[in-house]
Protein backbone atom coordinates (compact mmCIF):
# COMPACT_ATOMS: atom_id res chain seq x y z
CA UNK A 1 0.00 0.00 0.00
CA UNK A 2 1.40 3.14 -1.05
CA UNK A 3 2.33 5.70 1.69
CA UNK A 4 0.51 8.78 2.63
CA UNK A 5 3.86 10.65 2.18
CA UNK A 6 5.14 8.97 -0.58
CA UNK A 7 8.06 11.00 -0.62
CA UNK A 8 8.81 10.70 2.53
CA UNK A 9 12.82 11.99 3.14
CA UNK A 10 13.29 12.11 -0.57
CA UNK A 11 15.61 14.75 -1.73
CA UNK A 12 14.46 16.51 -4.83
CA UNK A 13 16.67 19.04 -6.43
CA UNK A 14 14.26 21.97 -8.28
CA UNK A 15 16.28 23.86 -10.60
CA UNK A 16 13.40 26.03 -12.22
CA UNK A 17 13.45 29.70 -11.26
CA UNK A 18 13.17 31.58 -7.88
CA UNK A 19 9.87 32.86 -8.60
CA UNK A 20 8.22 29.67 -9.64
CA UNK A 21 10.31 27.18 -7.80
CA UNK A 22 8.10 28.06 -4.13
CA UNK A 23 4.75 26.72 -5.25
CA UNK A 24 6.77 23.00 -6.78
CA UNK A 25 8.71 23.08 -3.06
CA UNK A 26 5.23 22.99 -1.57
CA UNK A 27 4.09 20.05 -3.30
CA UNK A 28 6.90 17.97 -2.40
CA UNK A 29 7.03 18.82 1.11
CA UNK A 30 3.56 17.67 0.50
CA UNK A 31 4.35 14.47 -0.24
CA UNK A 32 6.64 14.40 2.51
CA UNK A 33 9.70 15.16 0.34
CA UNK A 34 12.95 17.28 0.78
CA UNK A 35 12.90 19.94 -1.76
CA UNK A 36 16.54 21.14 -2.55
CA UNK A 37 15.92 24.65 -4.27
CA UNK A 38 19.19 25.67 -6.62
CA UNK A 39 17.49 27.85 -9.60
CA UNK A 40 19.20 27.38 -12.92
CA UNK A 41 17.29 30.26 -14.26
CA UNK A 42 17.01 33.94 -14.43
CA UNK A 43 14.31 35.70 -15.80
CA UNK A 44 14.51 39.03 -16.14
CA UNK A 45 13.27 42.03 -18.57
CA UNK A 46 14.29 41.72 -22.61
CA UNK A 47 17.23 43.95 -23.56
CA UNK A 48 14.88 45.62 -25.87
CA UNK A 49 11.55 46.52 -24.58
CA UNK A 50 10.69 48.46 -27.51
CA UNK A 51 8.50 45.93 -29.40
CA UNK A 52 6.48 44.90 -26.26
CA UNK A 53 5.76 48.36 -25.83
CA UNK A 54 4.87 48.81 -28.89
CA UNK A 55 2.66 45.66 -29.15
CA UNK A 56 0.76 45.73 -26.32
CA UNK A 57 -0.18 49.82 -27.29
CA UNK A 58 -1.41 48.61 -30.88
CA UNK A 59 -3.20 45.75 -28.99
CA UNK A 60 -6.73 46.80 -30.50
CA UNK A 61 -5.19 45.66 -34.01
CA UNK A 62 -5.25 42.18 -32.66
CA UNK A 63 -7.46 39.63 -32.58
CA UNK A 64 -6.01 36.81 -29.91
CA UNK A 65 -3.48 37.01 -27.67
CA UNK A 66 -1.74 33.86 -26.96
CA UNK A 67 0.44 32.67 -24.34
CA UNK A 68 2.97 29.75 -23.61
CA UNK A 69 4.15 30.30 -19.96
CA UNK A 70 3.13 31.82 -17.10
CA UNK A 71 6.37 34.29 -17.54
CA UNK A 72 4.90 35.29 -20.92
CA UNK A 73 1.71 36.17 -19.14
CA UNK A 74 3.24 38.12 -15.97
CA UNK A 75 5.73 39.92 -18.77
CA UNK A 76 3.00 40.98 -20.53
CA UNK A 77 0.40 42.23 -18.24
CA UNK A 78 3.88 44.06 -16.46
CA UNK A 79 4.20 46.22 -19.54
CA UNK A 80 0.03 46.47 -19.82
CA UNK A 81 -0.09 48.26 -16.41
CA UNK A 82 3.20 50.26 -16.72
CA UNK A 83 1.64 51.73 -19.75
CA UNK A 84 -1.50 52.71 -18.39
CA UNK A 85 -3.75 50.45 -21.29
CA UNK A 86 -7.11 50.39 -20.32
CA UNK A 87 -8.80 46.81 -19.54
CA UNK A 88 -11.08 47.35 -22.14
CA UNK A 89 -8.25 47.25 -25.11
CA UNK A 90 -8.64 43.34 -24.02
CA UNK A 91 -12.37 42.72 -24.11
CA UNK A 92 -12.87 41.89 -27.86
CA UNK A 93 -9.71 39.89 -27.56
CA UNK A 94 -9.93 35.94 -27.56
CA UNK A 95 -6.85 34.53 -25.39
CA UNK A 96 -5.41 31.22 -25.89
CA UNK A 97 -2.83 29.35 -23.38
CA UNK A 98 -1.06 26.54 -23.56
CA UNK A 99 -2.07 24.77 -20.21
CA UNK A 100 -3.72 24.86 -16.87
CA UNK A 101 -1.17 26.76 -15.15
CA UNK A 102 -0.48 29.32 -17.49
CA UNK A 103 -4.79 29.96 -17.43
CA UNK A 104 -4.28 31.10 -14.02
CA UNK A 105 -2.66 33.98 -14.32
CA UNK A 106 -4.47 35.19 -16.91
CA UNK A 107 -7.23 34.72 -14.76
CA UNK A 108 -6.04 36.41 -11.54
CA UNK A 109 -5.89 39.20 -14.06
CA UNK A 110 -9.28 39.23 -14.70
CA UNK A 111 -9.75 37.30 -18.08
CA UNK A 112 -10.58 34.06 -19.26
CA UNK A 113 -8.84 31.80 -21.95
CA UNK A 114 -11.07 30.96 -24.45
CA UNK A 115 -8.85 27.95 -25.79
CA UNK A 116 -6.97 25.81 -23.93
CA UNK A 117 -5.34 22.38 -25.80
CA UNK A 118 -6.70 18.91 -24.01
CA UNK A 119 -4.35 16.62 -22.89
CA UNK A 120 -0.79 17.67 -24.04
CA UNK A 121 0.26 20.96 -23.06
CA UNK A 122 2.46 21.81 -25.53
CA UNK A 123 3.13 24.48 -28.25
CA UNK A 124 2.22 22.02 -31.02
CA UNK A 125 -1.15 21.11 -28.73
CA UNK A 126 -1.82 24.49 -28.73
CA UNK A 127 -0.62 25.07 -32.45
CA UNK A 128 -3.34 22.47 -33.28
CA UNK A 129 -6.04 23.87 -31.11
CA UNK A 130 -5.31 27.10 -32.46
CA UNK A 131 -5.76 26.36 -36.16
CA UNK A 132 -9.35 25.18 -35.28
CA UNK A 133 -10.46 28.48 -34.04
CA UNK A 134 -8.26 31.44 -35.76
CA UNK A 135 -9.59 32.48 -39.43
CA UNK A 136 -7.20 33.56 -42.27
CA UNK A 137 -6.69 37.01 -42.11
CA UNK A 138 -6.79 37.07 -37.82
CA UNK A 139 -3.71 38.73 -36.22
CA UNK A 140 -2.19 37.31 -33.07
CA UNK A 141 -0.38 38.88 -30.29
CA UNK A 142 2.15 36.37 -29.00
CA UNK A 143 3.99 37.54 -25.91
CA UNK A 144 7.39 34.86 -25.43
CA UNK A 145 10.87 33.82 -23.91
CA UNK A 146 13.63 34.68 -26.12
CA UNK A 147 14.11 31.00 -25.88
CA UNK A 148 10.66 30.21 -27.44
CA UNK A 149 10.59 27.75 -30.17
CA UNK A 150 8.75 28.72 -33.55
CA UNK A 151 6.55 25.83 -34.25
CA UNK A 152 3.85 27.95 -32.52
CA UNK A 153 4.16 30.89 -35.16
CA UNK A 154 5.59 29.07 -37.93
CA UNK A 155 2.31 26.77 -38.00
CA UNK A 156 -0.44 29.60 -38.04
CA UNK A 157 1.71 31.85 -40.72
CA UNK A 158 1.91 28.60 -42.93
CA UNK A 159 -1.81 29.32 -42.64
CA UNK A 160 -2.66 32.60 -43.54
CA UNK A 161 -2.26 34.07 -40.12
CA UNK A 162 -0.72 37.13 -39.02
CA UNK A 163 1.45 36.39 -36.26
CA UNK A 164 3.57 38.84 -34.18
CA UNK A 165 5.36 37.48 -31.77
CA UNK A 166 7.62 39.69 -29.64
CA UNK A 167 10.01 38.79 -26.47
CA UNK A 168 8.14 39.60 -23.44
CA UNK A 169 11.06 38.23 -21.27
CA UNK A 170 14.60 36.48 -21.39
CA UNK A 171 16.07 33.28 -19.88
CA UNK A 172 19.58 33.40 -19.07
CA UNK A 173 21.95 30.95 -16.72
CA UNK A 174 22.28 31.93 -13.08
CA UNK A 175 25.82 31.37 -12.61
CA UNK A 176 25.62 32.18 -8.51
CA UNK A 177 24.47 28.56 -8.58
CA UNK A 178 27.61 26.73 -9.43
CA UNK A 179 29.04 26.40 -6.14
CA UNK A 180 25.64 25.29 -4.52
CA UNK A 181 24.61 23.09 -7.60
CA UNK A 182 28.47 21.01 -7.57
CA UNK A 183 27.87 20.82 -3.89
CA UNK A 184 24.50 18.74 -4.21
CA UNK A 185 25.23 16.37 -6.74
CA UNK A 186 28.86 15.41 -5.93
CA UNK A 187 27.18 15.10 -2.40
CA UNK A 188 25.56 11.46 -4.08
CA UNK A 189 22.70 12.51 -1.44
CA UNK A 190 20.41 13.33 -4.36
CA UNK A 191 17.12 11.14 -4.33
CA UNK A 192 15.47 13.04 -7.76
CA UNK A 193 16.82 15.83 -9.90
CA UNK A 194 13.64 17.26 -11.91
CA UNK A 195 14.15 18.74 -14.94
CA UNK A 196 11.40 21.41 -15.65
CA UNK A 197 12.60 22.93 -18.94
CA UNK A 198 15.24 22.34 -21.76
CA UNK A 199 17.22 25.55 -20.15
CA UNK A 200 17.41 23.58 -16.97
CA UNK A 201 18.87 20.81 -18.53
CA UNK A 202 21.56 22.73 -20.36
CA UNK A 203 21.97 24.68 -17.65
CA UNK A 204 22.58 21.93 -15.43
CA UNK A 205 25.29 20.43 -17.71
CA UNK A 206 27.14 23.72 -18.21
CA UNK A 207 27.34 24.82 -15.08
CA UNK A 208 28.48 20.95 -13.68
CA UNK A 209 31.24 20.86 -17.24
CA UNK A 210 34.46 20.96 -14.43
CA UNK A 211 33.05 18.77 -12.35
CA UNK A 212 32.84 15.07 -12.88
CA UNK A 213 29.34 14.36 -12.23
CA UNK A 214 28.21 11.86 -14.20
CA UNK A 215 28.75 8.99 -12.03
CA UNK A 216 27.42 10.58 -9.10
CA UNK A 217 23.84 10.66 -10.63
CA UNK A 218 23.99 6.96 -11.53
CA UNK A 219 21.45 6.12 -8.68
CA UNK A 220 19.30 9.02 -9.03
CA UNK A 221 16.07 9.63 -10.53
CA UNK A 222 16.13 12.02 -13.67
CA UNK A 223 12.74 13.27 -14.15
CA UNK A 224 11.82 15.36 -17.52
CA UNK A 225 8.42 17.43 -16.83
CA UNK A 226 7.59 16.82 -20.79
CA UNK A 227 8.84 15.54 -24.25
CA UNK A 228 10.46 18.47 -25.03
CA UNK A 229 12.87 18.71 -21.76
CA UNK A 230 13.34 14.80 -22.74
CA UNK A 231 14.68 15.54 -25.49
CA UNK A 232 17.31 18.22 -24.52
CA UNK A 233 17.84 15.83 -21.76
CA UNK A 234 19.28 13.25 -24.32
CA UNK A 235 21.50 15.34 -26.27
CA UNK A 236 23.48 15.70 -22.74
CA UNK A 237 23.26 12.21 -22.69
CA UNK A 238 21.12 12.08 -20.09
CA UNK A 239 18.18 9.24 -20.06
CA UNK A 240 15.56 9.97 -18.04
CA UNK A 241 13.94 8.03 -15.48
CA UNK A 242 10.62 9.94 -15.61
CA UNK A 243 8.75 11.73 -18.44
CA UNK A 244 5.43 13.21 -16.99
CA UNK A 245 2.43 12.29 -19.31
CA UNK A 246 1.08 16.28 -18.91
CA UNK A 247 3.71 19.13 -18.97
CA UNK A 248 2.84 20.25 -14.81
CA UNK A 249 4.91 20.06 -11.76
CA UNK A 250 1.78 17.80 -10.65
CA UNK A 251 2.30 15.26 -13.53
CA UNK A 252 5.57 14.93 -13.20
CA UNK A 253 5.75 14.24 -9.00
CA UNK A 254 2.78 12.03 -9.97
CA UNK A 255 5.40 9.80 -12.19
CA UNK A 256 8.23 10.25 -10.02
CA UNK A 257 6.23 8.86 -7.00
CA UNK A 258 5.24 5.66 -8.96
CA UNK A 259 8.82 5.09 -10.05
CA UNK A 260 10.02 5.19 -6.77
CA UNK A 261 7.69 2.71 -5.64
CA UNK A 262 8.22 0.73 -8.04
CA UNK A 263 11.83 0.96 -7.34
CA UNK A 264 11.18 -0.12 -3.76
CA UNK A 265 8.72 -3.03 -4.62
CA UNK A 266 11.38 -4.43 -6.60
CA UNK A 267 13.82 -4.70 -3.80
Amino acid sequence: MMSAKPLEGKRILITRAKAQAANFANQIRALGGIPVVIPLIKIHHPTDRTPLVEAVNDMRSFDWLVFTSQNGVKAFFSIVHSEKIPSEWLDNMKIAVVGEKTREPVEVQGFDAHVIPAGDYTAEALADELLKHVKRGERVLFPKGNLARDVLPDSLRQRGIHVEDVVAYETGMNEEAQADLATEVTSERLDVIAFTSPSTVNHFVTLLDSVDWRSKINQTCLAAIGPITERAMHKHGLTPNVVANLNTTEGLLQEVVQFLNNEEESK
